[in-house]
């Protein structure tokens, strides 16, 4: 069975973790920006734990919109590195 948890449902921020039963070891936090008609995928993390892909996301969520717009983009996962 495939849960979805969401994290934040806004037109700026819409994160959620994704976990299949069949694979208890891959948590996926997926970020994307809600558009007029399409649903932009900004990034894709996957964790080995839901621990780890909660704190992430909540790191995500806390960022304020520009400051997340510009950290995917220069990206290099220090958060998720930092995240243990």
């Amino acid at each position: 069975m495939v849960t979805t948890i969401i994290i934040s449902n806004t037109r700026e921020c819409h994160i959620t973790i994704t976990h299949d039963d069949t694979d208890p070891g891959a948590w996926v936090v997926h970020c994307s920006k809600k558009g007029l008609l399409i649903e932009k995928n900004l990034t894709t993390d996957w964790f080995t734990n839901k621990e780890q892909a909660v704190k992430f996301a909540d790191v995500m969520k806390r960022l304020p919109d520009k400051m997340f717009n510009s950290h995917l983009t220069k990206r290099n996962k220090s958060d998720a590195d930092n995240i243990q």
